[in-house]
């Protein structure tokens, strides 16, 4: 990497549901530093845009735990609304009713912790690995931030792309090497970083 750096963009985002923060900042061009905090512990890392491909994926990670927590009291609620539908009398209503409100409310309250901890993100791969290296939150700060940042990324990518005077084997075997030191360094998993080696390897081949 150039001694000199020279700082091109940043973007700071944080998470509502978990507080973390990722600064994302491109310099030199084309390198972009990672970094990201989340209750006091920090990590930073670096890549080299050239080996990412241009068009980003939005995905969403769900929170299970909560989306069932969800279904349970939605069917809890859909129980008592027909018991009492079929058994209007006094009695039936005097514990039915506040029972069903306790549920929709608790419905609606594991329907908020589900969105909360549903985050989007959108998430930039490697280029013949398809493993994730840069991971936004969508939308985050705001929309028109979130938008000029990620197409000045891809603009930069596509820019360091064609400035590469290597082949293709040549890049394979580069990005096999960088996204080992990732995997080394705990920014990729390891099944991910083998998923990646044996795409490269029968590309490769």
């Amino acid at each position: 990497m150039a001694k000199t750096k020279h700082t091109d963009r940043i973007l700071v985002q944080t998470s509502g549901a978990t507080g973390e923060e990722r600064t994302f900042e491109v310099y030199n061009q084309k390198f972009m530093k990672v970094s990201t905090q989340l209750r006091g512990k920090s990590s930073t890392y670096h890549i080299n845009l050239s080996m990412m491909e241009p068009w980003p994926v939005r995905h969403r990670r769900l929170s299970w735990r909560s989306l069932m927590a969800v279904l349970a009291f939605a069917a809890g609620a859909a129980g008592t609304g027909a018991y009492l539908y079929y058994h209007p009398d006094t009695d039936t209503l005097a514990w039915g009713i506040p029972l069903l409100a306790g549920l929709v409310f608790l419905m609606l309250g594991a329907l908020l912790v589900f969105y909360r901890r549903s985050p989007n993100f959108t998430e930039f791969r490697s280029r013949y690995g398809g493993c994730v290296l840069i991971s936004l939150f969508y939308k985050k700060p705001t929309t028109r931030e979130f938008t000029e940042f990620v197409e000045d990324v891809k603009r930069r990518i596509l820019a360091a792309s064609q400035s590469v005077k290597f082949n293709q084997e040549e890049m394979l075997a580069i990005e096999l090497k960088e996204l080992r030191r990732l995997a080394n360094d705990g920014v990729v998993s390891d099944s991910a970083y083998c998923s990646a080696k044996d795409r490269i390897l029968r590309m490769h081949n």
